[in-house]
């Protein structure tokens, strides 16, 4: 197992203090990265919804996030603790972030009702389905009891199935207001095959993988003037699954660019907060080029302040700030880890 079953945990979490543990950098600046290229890609929604960025983006930031979660997720840890204790474990990591998100989109949305708790769940608001989704997926692995090759095997004709029927691209469906939420059936295959690409070595021809993602790349994006949802979903495949397929070489990154891997170190607070932000800023009439410097402003300025209050940074999906002798102590090689070894 080895390198590749370190530092496995869920792609939007972290432990509860800053530096709680070694990280690896390459990972960090990789799921900051994609953060990023999530609050611009709702920010070209929000100027011009069939905009070509738009557009762009949605070929690849969520499937190489839900690739990401599944190469983080530690399997094993998962099957050896109860349903009720791997639960607990998201409880502050992930359920009540989003839960205290669910509540504050719904109370502004003005949409309560009894069934929305039930419908939070089974159809989430705008981008609010990661969670339910991702707990999903991570309930099914440690349930099902089946390894990670065969899990594979189950999802690539499922989610390719789902692909075709709901679409991933310019025509995207559901087949009723009793189904739940499409990705809960599309994104099985990235999840799965990124707890499959954490068991295997790293690929030695990866300039071959690139290139294959680069072509899926220029497909998706002639895509754009000339919509198709069977050539949408191929093209998504193609230009995603090498690049997942190449995750084992983001720990081998050895550079760092330290605002975006803090980004990606609490990437879930900036996932779940950003569109409010947005949402009160454009509610003042700003838009454009100041909407999105007045917005990225708002929200790292409130990430910093809400990360010194420690009663409600863990609401809000913020890891406190670590003190300065726990920071000094855990910054400290230990040789008998596989991580500083590494």
């Amino acid at each position: 197992m080895g390198e590749g079953l370190q530092n496995r945990d869920v792609a939007w979490t972290s432990p509860p203090l800053r530096v709680d543990k070694p990280r690896v950098s390459g990972i960090d600046l990789f799921r900051g990265a994609l953060v990023v290229l999530v609050i611009l890609g709702h920010f070209a929604e929000l100027n011009q919804r069939h905009h070509f960025l738009t557009w762009f983006g949605i070929g690849f930031r969520m499937p190489l996030f839900i690739g990401l979660t599944g190469y983080l997720f530690n399997l094993e840890l998962a099957r050896s603790l109860s349903s009720a204790g791997l639960l607990r474990k998201y409880y502050n990591r992930m359920i009540l972030p989003w839960i205290a998100a669910c509540a504050v989109a719904v109370v502004i949305t003005g949409s309560i009702a009894w069934f929305t708790p039930f419908y939070a769940v089974i159809r989430p608001p705008y981008h609010l389905w990661f969670v339910p989704v991702i707990l999903a997926f991570m309930f099914a692995a440690k349930l099902c009891r089946l390894g990670p090759a065969t899990m594979l095997a189950i999802a690539i004709p499922t989610s390719i199935g789902a692909m075709y029927l709901f679409g991933v691209g310019h025509d995207v469906w559901q087949l009723g207001a009793w189904t739940p939420d499409r990705r809960y059936f599309i994104y099985p295959i990235y999840f799965a095959l990124g707890m499959w690409v954490a068991r295997r070595p790293a690929p030695t021809h990866a300039y071959l993988l690139l290139l294959v993602a680069f072509a899926g790349l220029l497909w998706w994006s002639r895509l754009y003037d000339h919509p198709s949802t069977a050539a949408e979903a191929a093209a998504e495949l193609l230009l995603c699954v090498p690049l997942i397929v190449l995750f084992p070489w983001l720990r081998r990154i050895r550079f760092d660019v330290a605002l975006i891997s803090a980004i990606g170190r609490d990437s879930l607070f900036f996932y779940l907060w950003h569109p409010l932000v947005f949402a009160l800023w454009s509610a003042r009439g700003f838009s454009g080029a100041p909407l999105l410097a007045l917005a990225a402003g708002t929200t790292l300025a409130a990430w910093m302040m809400i990360a010194r209050l420690p009663n409600l940074s863990g609401v809000l999906g913020v890891r406190p700030v670590a003190s300065p002798a726990h920071a000094a102590a855990t910054r400290m090689p230990d040789a008998a880890t596989p991580e500083s070894a590494a």
